[in-house]
């Protein structure tokens, strides 16, 4: 029995697992697949506990004894606000982490990388975030930023289009704060046949992934912002998906054409 969530979201352009799913399924039709949802630290515990067999979720921390990280998404944090929030002003590129102190934040729940991120930023500077806003999506914060609601914490390029406002993103500095979205696995222990072969077909579908990084941060390196761009597809929120091979054996068939 081969068990797979797929990770925390981390941007409003996810990872199409839809399509993974049938694409997979096409490919191996004898397996029975199942989709689950949870948070990144429920998602690692499921890993660690051999309940399911492959992740893709936020880490709050480094890899714990047991399990192998593979870093898809390496992305700087910005606040996004609304037109004339009071952290606007001439020429600002960037808002120091003591600038929201006393702001009503808007941003992912506890148990994602992107939460433990910003809170452990905040503990080392002295204070604890005022979250008023808490939504598993990215978009919705992004939503409730353009209504200016408060300050949206998102992985930098996250604020998205359309939103039914404008937002300006400054990345978060004094310290630049980082979070990652990684596919993790268990480091030990028997894998089965079904779950060799979706490990296989996620590595292929997200490639290990350079740091995203923001303007200023761009600017400091005189490199081109958009050359540093994560070149990895952008996963969707916590998911669990259970494949189920028949005694043990994966027989795949070969992709169409038309698929990838």
């Amino acid at each position: 029995m081969s068990r797979y969530p797929c990770g925390p979201a981390c941007t409003s352009h996810a990872f199409d697992v839809a399509s993974f799913l049938a694409d997979f399924h096409a490919s191996f039709p004898a397996l029975e697949i199942a989709l689950t949802e949870d948070t990144s630290e429920r998602i690692q515990a499921a890993l660690l506990s051999g309940e399911i067999d492959i992740a893709l979720l936020g880490p709050t921390g480094e890899a714990p004894q047991g399990l192998s990280y593979r870093t898809v998404i390496d992305a700087a944090l910005a606040a996004a606000v609304a037109p004339g929030d009071p952290l606007l002003g001439p020429d600002r590129t960037s808002v120091p982490l003591a600038d929201l102190r006393d702001r009503a934040l808007i941003c992912l729940p506890r148990g994602t990388g992107v939460r433990a991120a910003l809170e452990r930023a905040c503990a080392q500077a002295g204070f604890r975030p005022r979250v008023a806003f808490e939504a598993a999506a990215p978009h919705v914060l992004a939503q409730l930023a353009a209504r200016g609601l408060g300050v949206a914490v998102l992985p930098f390029g996250e604020e998205g289009p359309d939103l039914g406002g404008p937002l300006t993103t400054l990345p978060i500095v004094e310290p630049r704060i980082r979070a990652r979205i990684v596919l993790a696995w268990p480091s030990t222990g028997p894998t089965s046949p079904a779950a060799q072969a979706l490990r296989h077909r996620l590595r292929e579908a997200l490639p290990e992934a350079r740091e995203r990084s923001s303007p200023t941060e761009c600017e400091s390196r005189g490199a081109d912002p958009v050359g540093t761009q994560a070149a990895a597809p952008t996963p969707a929120p916590p998911a669990g998906i259970r494949v189920v091979g028949a005694r043990g054996s994966v027989r795949g068939r070969r992709p169409s054409s038309g698929r990838r």
